[in-house]
């Protein structure tokens, strides 16, 4: 493992310890802000560690970015990956002092199905109604702000299963022709099964978005095929009628995984940056200078 990082085991499951990938803030403004930042892959595949390029250019901006490991399918059924992501929420608010953070700026930072699993914790944050009984009612866990990159928002009752990664899975064209004109996704990718329109409303966060979600920054390829830029844009607009602060930032002619790309990832994290400063302020800044 690189110096520059630190790891540490947030939660104890039925697979093993899941762990947090720490990267202090660096840069000469520093910020009291803690960023989970959570990994794509069709909630199937993929490792924190394919994001420490971007990682590491936010947390050159001033903040403390955690990636955050969660259970993927196949290891674990839907919610796991939101239950996983909520304990690593208390893990920080109860390691707040250590990682000199604020406990009331945490922001949720996800691409594609790791943007989605961010805007469902979220909703479910902003939610007091819902029950979370893995929940340990002596930390209170916040959300100060979203940033989604390209995350998949709706989800329909269809049942043909799309995303199937590995061998078997369908091709391009397949998950092109099987999408629905607004963006919305079978429910089976993510539940396994077939469900109902109200199942399916469940587990998208288009459905759920209430006047106090945070602050949402999205971000999206305009020939992005794979979650089509719909979805971002549907959000945006969604929040913006309930007066809850959005910026959709589109990249003109960019696929999926646009930002994997070094010149892409500068220009999200810029982006990214002038976004936190404005919707945190003040309240998050530490010092001006190292």
């Amino acid at each position: 493992m690189s110096a520059d990082i630190e790891e540490f085991a947030y939660a104890d499951r039925e697979t093993g310890p899941l762990t947090v990938r720490v990267f202090r803030s660096t840069g000469a403004t520093q910020h009291a802000t803690a960023v989970l930042h959570l990994h794509g892959g069709a909630w199937r595949v993929g490792t924190p560690a394919s994001l420490d390029p971007r990682s590491r250019r936010l947390a050159a901006c001033g903040y403390t970015v955690i990636q955050v490991q969660y259970r993927l399918l196949g290891a674990a059924a839907w919610p796991a990956p939101m239950t996983d992501l909520r304990s690593a929420l208390r893990w920080v608010v109860d390691h707040a002092e250590e990682l000199r953070v604020q406990p009331d700026a945490i922001v949720l930072w996800g691409h594609s199905a790791g943007a989605h699993i961010a805007l469902m914790t979220a909703a479910t944050c902003a939610d007091e109604s819902l029950d979370h009984p893995d929940d340990d009612p002596s930390v209170q866990i916040s959300v100060a702000a979203v940033i989604d990159c390209y995350g998949p928002v709706s989800f329909h009752p269809g049942g043909t299963a799309l995303l199937a990664i590995g061998p078997g899975g369908h091709d391009l064209a397949t998950i092109v022709a099987n999408q629905r004109s607004d963006g919305a996704l079978p429910a089976i990718d993510l539940l396994e099964k077939p469900c109902t329109q109200q199942q399916a409303d469940a587990i998208s966060p288009l459905a759920l978005v209430q006047l106090d979600f945070p602050p949402t920054m999205m971000v999206h390829g305009t020939s992005d095929v794979l979650v089509q830029p719909v979805n971002s844009r549907r959000l945006a607009d969604a929040l913006s009628q309930l007066g809850v602060v959005a910026e959709l930032v589109e990249f003109a002619g960019c696929h999926h995984e646009f930002d994997g790309a070094p010149s892409y990832a500068a220009a999200v994290v810029a982006h990214i940056d002038v976004f936190l400063r404005c919707v945190l302020q003040e309240r998050t800044l530490r010092s001006t200078r190292r």
